[in-house]
Formats: structure tokens, C-alpha cells, sequence
């Protein structure tokens, strides 16, 4: 019967474990690699999702802002027109409290100064 004797310090037999231990290492530092470069990617992600929902936020408290001035503008605008009105003028105090003139002479003989005669 014969055997055979592997001896384990052949040439052939320290290369082959001396590439084995540097797929080790390549494969670790790939898969390490890689979950660097997956772990900032999602930090990003997080970081604009969160930089986007803050501004749908902002966007959604400055309309209702504007709504809110759109109405007051609105009312704003309703009042000026009241107060201009010939009706709200005429029932106002400021213009019951005002006197009537008698006659005017805008020109009277040689002057030009306009002037009420009582």
C-alpha cells in the first residue's frame, strides 16, 4: 500500500495559503468599502429628506400667511371703498358738522383772492 505525503510546506502550498489570506483581506476591505460608501449614502438620503420636508413646511406656513393678508386686503379694500362713498360721506360728522357758504365772489373789481361775503 502505498501513501502519499502531503508535506505543507511546499512552495506550492505557501502560496497558495499566502493568496488565500490576501482574498481574505480584499474581501473584507471591499465588503468594508462598500458599507462606508452605503452608510453615507443613506446619511445623505436622510439629510435631504429631512431638508425637503422642512421646506414643504415653510412653504405650507407662508401661504396660509398669504391667504391671511389676501383676506385682510380684502377688508381693507371693502372699508376704503365705504369710506368713499358719496352716501358715507354725506351721514358722515366730519361733513354734517362742516358749514355751508353763502355767495363767493372769485373776482370782485381789481382783486383776484377769492372770498366769502357775509
Amino acid at each position: 500500500m502505498s501513501q502519499v505525503i502531503v508535506q505543507r510546506n511546499t512552495l506550492a502550498f505557501r502560496e497558495r495559503k499566502k493568496s488565500f489570506n490576501t482574498l481574505k483581506l480584499r474581501s473584507f476591505l471591499l465588503m468594508l468599502s462598500m458599507g462606508i460608501v452605503i452608510s453615507f449614502l443613506s446619511v445623505s438620503m436622510l439629510v435631504n429628506f429631512n431638508h425637503v420636508s422642512t421646506k414643504g413646511y415653510t412653504i405650507k406656513y407662508l401661504e396660509v400667511k398669504q391667504q391671511a393678508l389676501y383676506e385682510e386686503n380684502e377688508i381693507l379694500q371693502k372699508n376704503l371703498l365705504e369710506k368713499k362713498a358719496l352716501t358715507q360721506l354725506s351721514i358722515s360728522e366730519k361733513a354734517n358738522s362742516m358749514i355751508r357758504p353763502g355767495e363767493i365772489a372769485y373776482v370782485r373789481g381789481m382783486t383776484t383772492l377769492a372770498s366769502n361775503s357775509h
